[in-house]
């Protein structure tokens, strides 16, 4: 086993750029404006190849489903907020351009596939505030008591959406503090044998009506923000399932795709964070595939050392080397 001496720093969260949370957790390298050939990286953004990911050789999930969980209730939610999430990042994770970016990071050839689950929305009362363990116990009661199937839990994670107001906590760590999301996974007996199921959790970024920020608001709408959440924290379980292990186990070798400075979709809101200006990497995109324009955060891309967008054609395989 190899133990982490960064143990932790290792980010499985999406944090509001200079709030505590981000604090907390995140790291600037010295050397983080290296210039080098800024190529497609997104405008602004100076490339810093000591950000690039390097595979550990744990759990990726290059064929993937997804079921959204509305916590709350219908009452706590608009109808067309729910219809808008669930149809934008559906796009979002099945966009040929964007997993152009994303699929370097598998082995050349293998096809990124993302399907949806039936929505559900959760009919139990409004949380005010929701932790991890909160989440784990919500996850396991879900699958053992049927509300979600069990099939390919494996390669399924399962996303809570927080209603409006309701407050996400990780530890010490609040949404009212910077936290935006996160991943990650709980182990339980159903059926009579050990089972993993992975989750998210996703703030409703806002302004609240008392004037404090929940969450990392970047868009003109919050149901957007909640996509650009979903689309971080989706794709580090695409390239990071077990990154929540690995911090409970000290266990470097759990991991998949990780670097000096976090996931996938870390460095990125950071970098962009950093320079003052969100709207670098939190983006809409036109949809690949005719559904109009789709709100994104950026991810990171070894090819281009930072945040890419939407490409024509696929990036070369990102080089695994040993760790």
């Amino acid at each position: 086993m190899i133990q982490s001496s960064n143990v932790n720093r290792l980010m499985r969260i999406q944090a509001r750029p200079g709030s505590p949370v981000e604090r907390r957790h995140y790291r600037y390298p010295e050397n983080r404006w290296a210039q080098l050939d800024p190529d497609a990286i997104a405008p602004g953004i100076p490339p810093d190849a000591s950000a690039d990911l390097v595979f550990h050789g744990g759990k990726t999930v290059p064929q993937m489903e997804f079921q959204n969980v509305f916590l709350g209730g219908q009452a706590s939610w608009l109808a067309s907020d729910i219809d808008s999430i669930n149809t934008a990042i559906t796009l979002a994770m099945q966009d040929r351009r964007l997993n152009n970016v994303v699929g370097q990071f598998f082995d050349r050839g293998v096809k990124l596939t993302c399907d949806p689950r039936p929505l559900l929305v959760l009919e139990e009362a409004k949380p005010v505030q929701l932790d991890e363990p909160g989440v784990q116990r919500l996850v396991q009661q879900l699958v053992q008591q049927g509300k979600v199937s069990d099939n390919d839990l494996g390669t399924t994670i399962f996303n809570l959406l927080l209603p409006p107001g309701t407050i996400l906590k990780l530890n010490q760590d609040t949404s009212i503090h910077g936290l935006g999301g996160y991943h990650g996974s709980v182990d339980f007996q159903q059926k009579g044998r050990s089972q993993t199921a992975y989750y998210s959790a996703n703030v409703f970024s806002q302004r609240l009506p008392n004037g404090r920020v929940n969450g990392i608001p970047a868009f003109d709408a919050s149901w957007k923000d909640v996509v650009g959440t979903l689309y971080h924290e989706m794709n580090e379980f695409r390239t990071d399932a077990d990154v929540g292990e690995a911090i409970r186990k000290n266990d470097d070798s759990l991991l998949g795709w990780m670097g000096a400075q976090g996931e996938i979709g870390d460095q990125p809101i950071n970098a962009a964070g950093e320079a003052g200006n969100l709207s670098m990497v939190f983006q809409e995109i036109l949809s690949s595939t005719g559904g109009g324009r789709v709100p994104v955060q950026f991810l990171y891309s070894n090819a281009v050392h930072g945040a890419e967008g939407p490409i024509d054609q696929p990036d070369p395989a990102a080089q695994k080397t040993d760790v």
